[in-house]
Protein backbone atom coordinates (compact mmCIF):
# COMPACT_ATOMS: atom_id res chain seq x y z
CA UNK A 1 0.00 0.00 0.00
CA UNK A 2 2.63 2.18 0.67
CA UNK A 3 4.83 1.55 -2.24
CA UNK A 4 2.29 3.82 -4.33
CA UNK A 5 2.94 7.16 -1.80
CA UNK A 6 2.93 9.83 -4.72
CA UNK A 7 6.41 12.18 -4.88
CA UNK A 8 5.80 15.53 -3.28
CA UNK A 9 6.56 17.68 -6.07
CA UNK A 10 7.59 20.47 -4.59
CA UNK A 11 10.63 18.87 -2.74
CA UNK A 12 13.47 18.72 -5.14
CA UNK A 13 15.01 14.87 -5.07
CA UNK A 14 18.24 16.34 -3.78
CA UNK A 15 16.79 17.68 -0.67
CA UNK A 16 14.51 14.69 -0.34
CA UNK A 17 17.99 12.80 0.34
CA UNK A 18 19.23 14.98 2.58
CA UNK A 19 16.52 14.66 4.40
CA UNK A 20 16.61 10.95 4.60
CA UNK A 21 19.92 10.71 5.10
CA UNK A 22 19.49 12.95 8.59
CA UNK A 23 23.24 14.86 8.51
CA UNK A 24 22.59 16.34 12.00
CA UNK A 25 22.88 12.88 13.12
CA UNK A 26 26.60 12.32 11.74
CA UNK A 27 28.68 14.22 13.85
CA UNK A 28 27.67 12.03 17.10
CA UNK A 29 28.77 9.25 14.76
CA UNK A 30 32.32 10.63 14.23
CA UNK A 31 32.92 11.30 17.39
CA UNK A 32 33.39 7.50 19.17
CA UNK A 33 35.90 6.75 16.31
CA UNK A 34 37.45 10.46 16.47
CA UNK A 35 38.12 9.53 19.87
CA UNK A 36 39.07 5.67 19.07
CA UNK A 37 41.29 6.91 16.42
CA UNK A 38 43.38 9.33 18.50
CA UNK A 39 43.78 7.33 21.77
CA UNK A 40 45.22 4.16 18.71
CA UNK A 41 47.40 7.48 17.22
CA UNK A 42 49.13 8.11 20.59
CA UNK A 43 49.31 4.14 21.28
CA UNK A 44 50.44 2.71 17.96
CA UNK A 45 53.85 3.00 16.96
CA UNK A 46 52.46 2.78 13.24
CA UNK A 47 49.56 4.49 12.74
CA UNK A 48 47.26 4.38 9.23
CA UNK A 49 45.72 7.49 8.63
CA UNK A 50 44.30 5.33 5.04
CA UNK A 51 42.91 2.73 8.00
CA UNK A 52 41.50 5.92 10.12
CA UNK A 53 39.58 7.09 7.11
CA UNK A 54 38.01 3.90 6.21
CA UNK A 55 36.69 3.26 9.77
CA UNK A 56 35.23 6.71 9.34
CA UNK A 57 33.62 6.01 6.02
CA UNK A 58 32.13 2.76 7.03
CA UNK A 59 30.71 4.20 10.75
CA UNK A 60 29.72 7.23 8.36
CA UNK A 61 27.80 4.49 6.10
CA UNK A 62 26.63 2.49 8.44
CA UNK A 63 24.50 5.56 10.56
CA UNK A 64 23.35 6.80 7.08
CA UNK A 65 21.95 3.31 6.37
CA UNK A 66 20.55 2.93 9.46
CA UNK A 67 18.69 6.38 8.59
CA UNK A 68 17.68 5.45 5.49
CA UNK A 69 16.24 1.90 6.26
CA UNK A 70 14.38 3.75 9.40
CA UNK A 71 12.45 6.30 7.01
CA UNK A 72 11.32 2.98 4.60
CA UNK A 73 10.67 0.78 7.06
CA UNK A 74 9.19 2.96 10.02
CA UNK A 75 7.01 4.15 7.25
CA UNK A 76 5.92 0.96 5.69
CA UNK A 77 4.99 -0.20 9.69
CA UNK A 78 3.06 2.99 9.95
CA UNK A 79 5.25 3.89 12.72
CA UNK A 80 5.38 7.70 11.09
CA UNK A 81 2.14 8.79 10.88
CA UNK A 82 0.64 12.11 10.46
CA UNK A 83 1.22 13.26 14.31
CA UNK A 84 4.87 12.75 13.91
CA UNK A 85 6.91 15.53 16.08
CA UNK A 86 10.38 14.41 15.02
CA UNK A 87 11.62 16.38 11.73
CA UNK A 88 9.96 15.14 8.57
CA UNK A 89 10.73 12.07 6.82
CA UNK A 90 11.19 11.78 3.17
CA UNK A 91 9.01 8.75 2.45
CA UNK A 92 6.20 10.03 4.92
CA UNK A 93 6.56 13.40 3.38
CA UNK A 94 6.29 12.16 -0.25
CA UNK A 95 10.07 13.74 -1.00
CA UNK A 96 10.64 10.34 -2.17
CA UNK A 97 9.33 7.06 -2.96
CA UNK A 98 9.86 3.71 -1.21
CA UNK A 99 11.33 2.41 -4.39
CA UNK A 100 13.82 5.31 -4.31
CA UNK A 101 14.69 5.09 -0.46
CA UNK A 102 15.21 1.41 -0.99
CA UNK A 103 17.56 1.51 -4.12
CA UNK A 104 19.57 3.98 -1.58
CA UNK A 105 19.77 1.63 1.39
CA UNK A 106 21.18 -0.83 -1.20
CA UNK A 107 23.80 1.51 -2.11
CA UNK A 108 25.23 2.96 0.91
CA UNK A 109 25.54 -1.42 2.75
CA UNK A 110 27.19 -2.02 -0.63
CA UNK A 111 29.39 0.79 -0.47
CA UNK A 112 30.06 0.11 3.42
CA UNK A 113 30.28 -3.48 2.57
CA UNK A 114 33.20 -2.97 0.18
CA UNK A 115 34.97 -0.34 2.69
CA UNK A 116 34.41 -3.08 5.49
CA UNK A 117 36.79 -5.84 3.48
CA UNK A 118 39.45 -3.17 3.77
CA UNK A 119 38.92 -3.37 7.87
CA UNK A 120 38.86 -7.18 7.00
CA UNK A 121 42.14 -7.50 5.20
CA UNK A 122 43.70 -5.33 8.69
CA UNK A 123 41.98 -6.97 11.03
CA UNK A 124 40.85 -10.50 10.01
CA UNK A 125 37.76 -12.57 10.54
CA UNK A 126 36.73 -11.11 13.74
CA UNK A 127 35.89 -8.75 11.51
CA UNK A 128 34.10 -9.92 8.43
CA UNK A 129 32.00 -11.07 11.79
CA UNK A 130 31.56 -7.52 13.06
CA UNK A 131 30.83 -6.05 10.03
CA UNK A 132 28.64 -8.58 8.80
CA UNK A 133 26.74 -8.49 12.35
CA UNK A 134 26.60 -4.35 12.10
CA UNK A 135 25.28 -4.70 8.15
CA UNK A 136 22.76 -6.70 10.05
CA UNK A 137 22.11 -4.43 12.66
CA UNK A 138 21.25 -1.52 10.33
CA UNK A 139 18.58 -3.64 8.54
CA UNK A 140 16.96 -5.31 11.55
CA UNK A 141 16.96 -1.78 14.00
CA UNK A 142 13.90 -1.09 11.81
CA UNK A 143 12.85 -4.37 9.69
CA UNK A 144 12.48 -8.01 9.62
CA UNK A 145 10.73 -10.19 12.52
CA UNK A 146 12.23 -8.66 15.19
CA UNK A 147 12.93 -5.12 14.96
CA UNK A 148 15.24 -3.79 17.47
CA UNK A 149 13.87 -0.50 17.95
CA UNK A 150 10.76 -1.95 18.35
CA UNK A 151 11.58 -4.36 21.30
CA UNK A 152 13.70 -1.70 23.67
CA UNK A 153 16.68 -3.03 22.07
CA UNK A 154 17.50 0.66 19.81
CA UNK A 155 20.13 2.23 23.06
CA UNK A 156 21.68 -1.40 23.80
CA UNK A 157 22.50 -1.77 19.75
CA UNK A 158 23.83 2.02 19.35
CA UNK A 159 25.88 1.29 22.72
CA UNK A 160 26.75 -1.69 21.40
CA UNK A 161 27.55 -0.29 17.67
CA UNK A 162 28.57 3.19 18.18
CA UNK A 163 30.18 2.88 21.58
CA UNK A 164 32.33 -0.21 22.30
CA UNK A 165 32.72 -1.01 18.72
CA UNK A 166 33.18 2.23 17.17
CA UNK A 167 35.71 3.16 19.82
CA UNK A 168 37.98 0.02 21.06
CA UNK A 169 37.40 -1.87 17.65
CA UNK A 170 38.84 1.14 15.62
CA UNK A 171 41.55 1.55 18.00
CA UNK A 172 42.47 -2.61 18.01
CA UNK A 173 42.56 -2.04 14.07
CA UNK A 174 45.78 0.13 14.87
CA UNK A 175 47.01 -1.37 18.04
CA UNK A 176 45.73 -4.69 18.81
CA UNK A 177 46.96 -4.02 22.87
CA UNK A 178 43.60 -3.00 24.37
CA UNK A 179 44.07 -1.05 27.55
CA UNK A 180 41.02 -0.97 30.13
CA UNK A 181 41.14 3.03 29.55
CA UNK A 182 40.42 2.87 26.17
CA UNK A 183 37.25 -0.08 27.01
CA UNK A 184 36.40 2.78 29.78
CA UNK A 185 35.90 5.57 26.75
CA UNK A 186 34.03 3.29 24.34
CA UNK A 187 32.19 2.40 27.19
CA UNK A 188 31.49 6.08 27.62
CA UNK A 189 30.45 7.06 24.17
CA UNK A 190 28.15 4.23 23.94
CA UNK A 191 26.74 5.73 26.61
CA UNK A 192 26.16 8.93 25.19
CA UNK A 193 24.95 7.84 21.80
CA UNK A 194 22.29 5.90 23.73
CA UNK A 195 21.26 9.24 25.50
CA UNK A 196 20.29 10.52 21.75
CA UNK A 197 18.68 7.14 21.70
CA UNK A 198 16.50 7.86 24.91
CA UNK A 199 15.71 11.52 23.88
CA UNK A 200 14.39 10.19 20.37
CA UNK A 201 12.45 8.20 22.53
CA UNK A 202 10.64 10.45 25.37
CA UNK A 203 10.13 12.79 22.23
CA UNK A 204 7.71 9.58 20.34
CA UNK A 205 6.58 7.98 23.25
CA UNK A 206 2.71 8.44 22.02
CA UNK A 207 3.57 7.70 18.34
CA UNK A 208 5.05 4.66 19.07
CA UNK A 209 2.88 3.90 21.67
CA UNK A 210 -0.47 4.16 19.43
CA UNK A 211 2.11 1.82 16.69
CA UNK A 212 3.06 -0.82 19.03
CA UNK A 213 6.16 -0.26 18.77
CA UNK A 214 7.92 -1.01 22.37
CA UNK A 215 10.34 0.72 22.97
CA UNK A 216 12.30 1.62 26.15
CA UNK A 217 10.72 4.62 26.91
CA UNK A 218 7.18 3.01 26.33
CA UNK A 219 8.58 0.47 29.10
CA UNK A 220 9.68 2.19 31.60
CA UNK A 221 7.85 5.98 31.28
CA UNK A 222 9.52 8.87 30.19
CA UNK A 223 9.90 9.79 34.05
CA UNK A 224 12.43 6.91 34.51
CA UNK A 225 13.58 7.32 30.94
CA UNK A 226 14.78 11.34 32.18
CA UNK A 227 16.29 9.70 34.97
CA UNK A 228 18.33 7.23 33.04
CA UNK A 229 19.72 10.00 30.32
CA UNK A 230 21.08 11.76 32.98
CA UNK A 231 22.79 8.67 34.55
CA UNK A 232 24.12 8.73 31.36
CA UNK A 233 25.43 11.90 30.81
CA UNK A 234 27.17 11.33 34.43
CA UNK A 235 28.51 8.21 33.96
CA UNK A 236 30.74 9.46 30.63
CA UNK A 237 31.69 12.57 32.34
CA UNK A 238 32.78 11.27 35.42
CA UNK A 239 34.68 8.70 33.78
CA UNK A 240 36.58 11.02 32.27
CA UNK A 241 37.51 12.42 35.60
CA UNK A 242 40.36 10.07 36.92
CA UNK A 243 42.08 12.08 33.48
CA UNK A 244 41.49 15.46 33.92
CA UNK A 245 39.65 18.10 35.86
CA UNK A 246 38.28 19.02 32.81
CA UNK A 247 35.88 16.10 33.66
CA UNK A 248 34.07 18.70 35.30
CA UNK A 249 33.15 21.20 32.78
CA UNK A 250 31.84 17.75 31.09
CA UNK A 251 29.17 17.20 34.32
CA UNK A 252 28.65 20.65 34.30
CA UNK A 253 27.24 20.72 30.54
CA UNK A 254 25.51 17.15 31.87
CA UNK A 255 23.87 19.03 34.38
CA UNK A 256 22.46 21.29 31.89
CA UNK A 257 21.26 18.92 29.46
CA UNK A 258 19.73 17.11 32.46
CA UNK A 259 17.65 19.95 33.81
CA UNK A 260 16.64 20.77 30.02
CA UNK A 261 15.08 17.62 29.72
CA UNK A 262 13.18 18.53 32.29
CA UNK A 263 11.25 21.48 30.68
CA UNK A 264 11.02 20.43 27.31
CA UNK A 265 7.79 18.39 25.89
CA UNK A 266 7.17 17.48 22.23
CA UNK A 267 8.64 19.59 19.57
CA UNK A 268 10.98 20.82 21.82
CA UNK A 269 12.75 17.78 22.44
CA UNK A 270 13.92 17.96 18.68
CA UNK A 271 16.60 20.88 20.08
CA UNK A 272 17.05 18.55 23.10
CA UNK A 273 18.04 15.63 20.53
CA UNK A 274 20.46 17.84 18.58
CA UNK A 275 22.72 19.45 21.53
CA UNK A 276 23.18 15.78 22.76
CA UNK A 277 24.97 14.86 19.63
CA UNK A 278 26.75 18.04 19.75
CA UNK A 279 27.72 17.16 23.46
CA UNK A 280 28.49 13.80 22.13
CA UNK A 281 30.95 15.38 19.72
CA UNK A 282 32.81 18.05 22.26
CA UNK A 283 33.16 14.97 25.18
CA UNK A 284 35.05 13.47 21.93
CA UNK A 285 37.25 16.58 21.32
CA UNK A 286 37.97 17.46 25.06
CA UNK A 287 39.32 14.03 25.77
CA UNK A 288 41.53 14.45 22.44
CA UNK A 289 42.51 17.64 24.14
CA UNK A 290 43.55 16.34 27.50
CA UNK A 291 45.66 13.49 26.26
CA UNK A 292 47.34 15.19 23.60
CA UNK A 293 48.49 18.88 25.76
Amino acid sequence: MHNNQPLNDQMPAWRGWIAAIRLKTLPAVLAPVILGQFLAWQAASQFSWFLAAVISGCALLLQIGVNLANDVFDFEAGVDGLDRLGPARAAQSGWLTVQQLRRGLILVLSLASLLGLVLVAYGGWLFLLLGSLSILAALAYSAGPFPLASHALGEVTVFLFFGLLAVVGGFYLQHPEISDSVWGYGAAMGALTAAIMLVNNIRDVSSDRAAGKHTLIVIIGTDWGRVFYGLLLFSASLWHLQFSLSAIFLCLISAALWRKLYRREGVALNQQLAQTAVFCLIYSLVVVADHWI
